[in-house]
């Protein structure tokens, strides 16, 4: 997870590096294109308009997610039909399928959908994206959306800079709708004005050359502007215009489709085992319908032209031929693969099998842990940021208590399976020194390394939180907190217990062992109300439980001390260091309950919520 994590951020770090140089050299051929000709200024100008309109359709839909949407989500892709349908008119909504795919990944990383419901919503989103072919096509290219669109920034603008969520994301998505339509009316006009400069039709190819050729600039115009939408924008432009021939839009818009794979690259380069196997899912999608759409293209071509006369559309209406043509070929995907996503789902998951918790393994022998479930992807969406920082919260509380269990050199059996119930007559060994750990070591090694994941995901997550949401991020760095806390106290344990396991003086071996065998209880209760998933009733009565038998251990420890002194079985010096180590268990026990109230407790709250 730390090594993917670490990849995207050299590869973006590195683009960051080039990007000065783009942009000075893109900022340079605009300039120099504005003054020579202004129908390819429009044209430019169009695209970075229809760009900018979709950034602010998806930020400002990203505004409207919050706790209902889990329950949404569950509702809604409970059935595979469910999922697709969720897909294709979300898709429709945000008019993003890129978008749709991120979330979808964030999503199964954070475990709010299967695998199945996740390869649903990003079949179905392919199918989505085809409403915005036939939007275009049908009002974009004959309406003046200018018109229309004006009035919208007005409205978005004034929402916008409303201080609450829900108005400024309204205000976002008017805004996205407005330059949408300016930058639609913008392409337009740019590609009418263009035959005044030259003629790209001259420039057609024909045959499985020109086939391979549109489709890769499809591919190319997808990559670098990331939408699918915005290539679509741009092929019925040029096709309305007169710009683009007819066979070679149908290639261009399956180059688009194809295009979209690398936004899922992207993504599964920051998502854990579960986001890549979604990401997967959607490449091998789009390059099944791809390479089968090229290779039968003259036949799809005839089938659309079938269908039209059905239809009633004109033979040389060719923008409503290729909606048509793109909705086609969406359907020639999903009736390809949909058979095949019971035998996807089982090869994705024996070839990228989800992540688990090693808590049953000696953590000397692991190499230094990291966070098992925080990726990129969830970072989209603050549901999916809270639900994986849980999942992470509780992966460390079980790696704290092994931390613990090893700083109070507790058997390996115990470490292997804290649920197990302990013989009252089985004495508790002392290891042998070859297998005492140094719980500074180990500290060092497993917790400080998945707390820094923590925080940095934390300290880059940007996205819209809703109060509840923010509460849960407290929770979130106050739990973790308390882990490192008690493991830090059982360091501080570990310092007399080394020196003092196997004192001379009876009265300190005995004192000590009765810390471990503490101890060693307090882990077993952890470890027990985590294990059984109680409900909130019964997990406060088991915790209220062991409270009492706690006070009745420190009650009888500090009473045995006050017997000892007197009997000259142990001094003051050595009295203190019993009492601070006390202290010291003490500490862990009231960390570990802590934390356990966070991550269990009030994440119950929060999904009830």
């Amino acid at each position: 997870m730390a090594d993917a994590l670490n990849t995207s951020r050299l590869i973006r770090s590195r683009l960051a590096k080039l990007r000065p140089v783009g942009m000075a050299f893109g900022l340079a051929l605009v300039l120099l294109l504005f003054l020579k000709h202004q129908s390819l200024a429009q044209l430019f100008a169009g695209i970075a308009l229809f760009l900018l309109g979709m950034r602010y359709l998806e930020d400002g839909f990203r505004a409207f997610s919050g706790g209902a949407l889990e329950r949404w989500l569950a509702i809604s892709t409970d059935r595979l039909w469910k999922s697709l349908t969720f897909g294709t008119v979300s898709t429709a909504l945000v008019q993003s399928s890129s978008l749709v795919t991120l979330f979808s990944i964030a999503f199964l990383s954070a475990g709010l959908i299967s695998l199945t419901a996740g390869i649903g919503i990003v079949f179905g989103a392919n199918l989505g994206t085809t409403t915005g072919a036939w939007l275009i096509a049908l009002i974009g290219l004959k309406v003046d959306l200018a018109q229309v669109g004006m009035p919208l920034l007005v409205l978005g603008v004034l929402f916008e800079r409303n201080s609450a969520a829900r108005w400024r994301g309204t205000g976002q998505v008017l805004l996205g709708i407005g330059l949408l339509f300016l930058g639609i009316d913008l392409m337009k006009l740019g590609f009418d004005g263009m035959q005044q400069i030259f003629d790209l039709s001259a420039y057609s190819v024909g045959g499985w050359q020109g086939m391979l050729l549109y489709a890769l600039l499809g591919i190319l115009a997808t990559v670098l502007m990331q939408s699918s939408h915005a290539t679509l924008m741009i092929t019925l432009a040029a096709l309305a215009s007169g710009q683009l021939e007819y066979t070679n839009a149908l290639a261009m818009a399956v180059g688009a489709n194809l295009g979209t794979t690398v936004t899922a690259v992207l993504a599964a380069l920051g998502a854990n085992n579960a986001g890549r196997q979604l990401a997967v899912a959607h490449i091998l999608f789009n390059l099944v319908t791809g390479v089968v759409a090229l290779s039968v293209l003259p036949v799809l071509a005839q089938l659309v032209d079938t269908l039209a006369g059905w239809l009633s559309i004109a033979a040389e209406s060719y923008t409503l031929k290729l909606a048509l043509f793109h909705t086609l070929f969406n359907l020639l995907g999903l009736a390809l693969m949909l058979p095949l996503i019971p035998v996807l789902v089982r090869l994705l998951t024996r070839l990228l099998p989800p992540p688990s918790e090693p808590v049953n393994e000696e953590l000397a022998d692991r190499p230094r842990s990291h966070a098992l479930y925080l990726d990129g992807a969830a970072q989209l969406h603050a549901g999916s940021a809270v639900r994986v920082l849980q999942q992470e919260l509780a992966h460390l509380a079980a790696t704290s208590r092994q931390v613990i269990a090893s700083a109070l050199y507790l058997p390996g059996s115990f470490r292997q399976d804290m649920t197990r119930e302990r013989d009252p007559g089985e004495a508790l060994a002392v290891p042998p020194l070859t297998e005492r750990e140094d719980a500074d070591v180990l500290y060092h090694q497993h917790i400080k390394g998945i707390y820094a994941d923590i925080v940095d995901f934390i300290g880059h997550l940007d996205c819209e939180l809703l109060p509840e949401q923010q509460q849960a991020l407290m929770d979130v760095n106050l739990a973790a907190r308390d882990l490192v806390e008690s493991v830090k106290a059982a360091k501080h344990l570990q310092t007399n217990l080394r020196k003092h396991l196997e004192s001379p003086r009876q009265a300190m071996r005995d004192g000590y062992r009765q810390l471990r065998e503490q101890g060693m209880l307090l882990l077993s209760d952890q470890a027990r109300r985590e294990a059984e998933s109680l409900s909130g009733a019964a997990d406060r009565q088991q915790s209220a439980d062991y409270l009492d038998q706690e006070q009745l251990f420190r009650s009888q420890f500090e009473q045995r001390l006050q017997q000892q002194l007197r009997a000259g079985e142990l001094d003051g010096w050595q009295a203190t260091s019993l009492i601070n180590d006390l202290h010291y268990l003490l500490e862990i026990s009231s960390n570990l309950r802590a934390a356990h109230d966070m991550i269990y407790t009030r994440a119950a709250l929060t999904e009830a919520a």
